[in-house]
């Protein structure tokens, strides 16, 4: 009888360690199925995205990036770009934005722009592998949350899901 409990205790450890090591990275295991945590959490807290990018800036050919990936589509994000300040200001008066996604050379100014805005979006700036570490840790660290470009899908699903984190905390 002990010798069975033996062998049962140890079938119930190796089957439940063996589990959890499925669940490494960004995986989810529940009852032996592994699915990715963006699939469990997909449409959880889909953003209406307003993109700021100028066709002269960097941002252009990122957020083209960001709205090909297929990931982000299956959460429901949703854009709409402008490539001018006039635009930009008539977006923010007139549409209802959870997020202003911007190169981070312009996220002070439009801050103050953001506060005139009826939905009060919140401000994800871009930074690039080109800004040194002491610059994009000043920009996070002033408006909490930065999208950091090129980046992988994984990457810019968390950088929006912070940016709604902080728009819903404000409200």
């Amino acid at each position: 009888m002990r010798k069975l409990t033996t062998i049962a205790l140890l079938a119930g450890i190796t089957g439940f360690t063996s589990l959890a090591a499925l669940g490494c990275g960004d995986k989810l295991s529940i009852a032996g199925l592994t699915v990715r945590y963006r699939q469990v959490n997909a449409g959880a807290h889909p953003a209406s995205i307003l993109a700021y990018a100028r066709q002269d800036s960097a941002f252009s050919g990122v957020l083209s990036d960001i709205q090909s990936q297929k990931a982000v589509k299956q959460i429901g994000h949703k854009f709409h770009a402008v490539e001018d300040s006039s635009q930009l200001i008539e977006a923010l008066k007139t549409g209802k934005y959870d997020v202003l996604m911007a190169d981070a050379s312009d996220a002070e100014a439009l801050q103050i722009q953001i506060q005139s805005a009826p939905s009060k979006p919140a401000l994800l700036p871009v930074v690039y592998k080109s800004t040194t570490k002491a610059e994009a840790n000043a920009i996070e660290k002033r408006f909490r949350c930065v999208l950091k470009a090129p980046g992988s899908p994984n990457n810019y699903i968390a950088a929006i899901d912070d940016a709604m984190s902080l728009k819903l905390r404000s409200h």
